[in-house]
């Protein structure tokens, strides 16, 4: 009952994972083919500068959080993305001036948020869920804190890697002879995406480090 159990679960967080997938290349493709140029190319110089733009990264991220945090607080409204905006300002602002503290906050923020995809993908919920969230959170936190310079170059090149394959995705899906193609990889989406997500982030941490130690550079 068990073994069955958990195999339902996984097949369920496959589902999940297949309909989130399905519904960002739905997004891309309603978007303009043009608005892929700036992903690709904010996603390439992530990857390749990544270590210098850190700071710059951090505000960003830090102002993507809070806005998602301010729509929620807000809720359905005629102004709801302004306050959403606004709050997102205030918190990548804050977020300059402690630079390496922000950085160690972003990566428990980033472990935690990938930690809860996939243990809610799985259908855990209660104390299952945020106790590993939370685990997730203070170990990416504490990592960060001890290891900021790889932390660094490891957000940025996956962000990077993110707005690079986000940008190529708008401008192919709007290739009507390559739609289809697409649509039908988003049935193997937990293994196609972290697969081309995961390459060219691991090329930028390579290229990241390499850069860093031949330039003796402390971060």
């Amino acid at each position: 009952m068990g073994t069955h159990r958990l195999s339902l679960k996984l097949r369920l967080g496959v589902l999940n994972m297949t309909v989130s997938v399905q519904d960002w290349i739905s997004l891309l493709r309603d978007g303009h083919s043009a608005a892929g140029i700036p992903l690709i190319v904010g996603g390439l110089s992530l990857m390749l500068f990544g270590w210098r733009l850190w700071k710059v990264c951090v505000v960003l991220a830090f102002g993507l959080i809070g806005t998602l945090i301010g729509a929620q607080l807000v809720g359905p409204r005629d102004n709801q993305m302004t306050y959403a905006l606004a709050c997102g300002t205030v918190l990548g602002l804050l977020s300059y001036w402690p630079g390496h503290f922000s950085v160690a906050v972003l990566g428990g923020i980033i472990g935690g948020g990938v930690t809860h995809f996939y243990l809610e993908s799985m259908n855990l919920s209660g104390w299952t869920l945020w106790g590993g969230v939370g685990a997730a959170f203070a170990a990416c936190t504490a990592f960060a804190v001890i290891n900021r310079r790889h932390v660094v170059i490891l957000v940025t090149a996956f962000l990077g890697a993110l707005l690079l394959l986000s940008g190529l995705t708008s401008w192919v899906l709007n290739l009507p002879a390559l739609f289809g193609t697409f649509r039908s990889m988003a049935a193997w989406s937990v293994i196609v995406v972290p697969f081309l997500v995961l390459v060219p982030t691991v090329m930028s941490c390579f290229y990241q480090i390499a850069e860093v130690r031949r330039l003796q550079i402390e971060l």
